[in-house]
């Protein structure tokens, strides 16, 4: 993340820089400025945002594609700058400023200039110093594929889920607002309209919305500002324990993807973690931040994957790596891949269930509430003769 750090200068004038961090604490540390001229730090959330809509990032096929044709040029005896600028000519859907383009000066710079995914990046990072540069490149395009087959297979599935919880949420706010004012004119009017236990919902619904909705909006900051903490809280509660679990199979899909590609390229357990810790940002650098202090220790690294952070595929199987062989490793690694991949997908599945359950659930509700609240009174009051 960017953060704004405002300070007094020498001078004692305010004034600002902008430093790439994890938190704000660390943004304090990274800008070099005393403590005590430091005023402020926030995110840079324009920035952010103005950065987006100059260049989004490309999709993850797009990349994929992108990967295996560079590893072939250079596989070929081309340098990295020969090889990106040929592909740049020929992509059309990439457009970088060529004064930025040209301030570039490695690959990971490149693919950061380009929006790359942070996985592709770490590659490049780490080929720069194994000069490997075919085989991550190829190992990048082989994550982002399967990442894409992932959300292929699933994706008609969210997008089902999404549209039910939009349209249940729609359903449940819209009809009480709507009719609520409704039935209390029939109430008080000519029909004598008589309410049971529905209309008295449907009344005290569209209440609660028409005068206190207005909290929704006031609340939206401060849960954003708090979401960590919110986060915690109700993490572990039916429902949220899905996208929880999605969350952590996510992370550990990663996690074992940037491993056995940098092991098998001869890095070690600490340096491992220090570039997942570098090209990480939020909650997952505070959690490689507490591995790399674990190690820094003189801990074993098996040790070292907390049960609230990561699945216990991961626990377990890291728990045996350090005692087998390094063929044994691979055999261990790919297999926890191939695992936590399959888990991801019926993760996922499960997430788009619970929302379309969810969300039909309240559009039935909210119509079952409407006829037998409205309608049915109604039909009531006009057979016994109001209308």
């Amino acid at each position: 993340m960017i953060y704004v750090v405002s300070y007094l200068d020498s001078r004692g004038e305010p004034a600002s820089i902008k430093v790439e961090a994890g938190n704000k604490e660390e943004a304090r540390w990274s800008s070099k400025i005393p403590e005590r001229r430091i005023t402020a730090v926030r995110e840079d959330i324009v920035g952010r945002l103005a950065a987006a809509v100059e260049f989004s990032a490309p999709d993850a096929k797009n990349q994929a594609v992108f990967m295996q044709t560079l590893s072939s040029a250079l596989a070929s005896g081309r340098t990295v700058h020969q090889g990106i600028g040929t592909l740049l000519e020929n992509s059309k859907w990439l457009k970088p400023k060529q004064e930025k383009l040209e301030a570039c000066e490695s690959l990971s710079d490149y693919l950061t200039l380009l929006h790359f995914d942070k996985f592709s990046i770490l590659m490049a990072r780490a080929a720069e110093k194994n000069g490997r540069y075919a085989e991550s490149l190829r190992e990048s395009s082989k994550y982002l594929l399967n990442r894409e087959k992932i959300s292929t297979d699933i994706g008609s599935e969210l997008r089902l889920g999404i549209t039910y919880i939009l349209l249940g949420v729609a359903f449940f706010i819209i009809i009480p607002m709507f009719l609520g004012e409704t039935i209390e004119g029939m109430m008080s009017g000519a029909m004598k309209l008589k309410p049971n236990g529905f209309t008295l919902v449907l009344l005290g619904l569209g209440d609660v919305f028409r005068n206190y909705g207005f909290l929704v909006i006031v609340l939206v900051p401060f849960l954003i500002f708090y979401r960590k903490v919110c986060w915690r809280l109700i993490k572990g509660l039916p429902f949220f324990s899905l996208f929880h679990q999605k969350r952590l199979l996510d992370r550990g899909t990663q996690f074992l993807s940037v491993y056995r590609m940098l092991r098998k390229s001869g890095f070690v357990d600490t340096d491992i973690i220090y570039e997942l810790l570098e090209s990480s940002r939020g909650e997952a650098r505070d959690i490689y931040g507490r591995i790399y202090a674990h190690l820094a220790s003189s801990e074993d690294l098996s040790s070292a994957f907390d049960e609230e952070d990561w699945d216990p595929t991961i626990r377990d199987g890291m728990l045996v790596i350090s005692s087998v062989d390094d063929n044994e490793q691979a055999r261990i690694l790919e297999a926890m891949e191939a695992t936590l991949q399959l888990q991801n997908i019926h993760a996922a599945r499960a997430v788009s269930k619970a929302l379309s359950r969810l969300g039909f659930f309240l559009m039935v509700a909210s119509v079952l509430a409407a006829v037998l609240g409205f309608y049915l009174p109604l039909a009531g009051a006009a057979s016994g003769g109001g209308f």
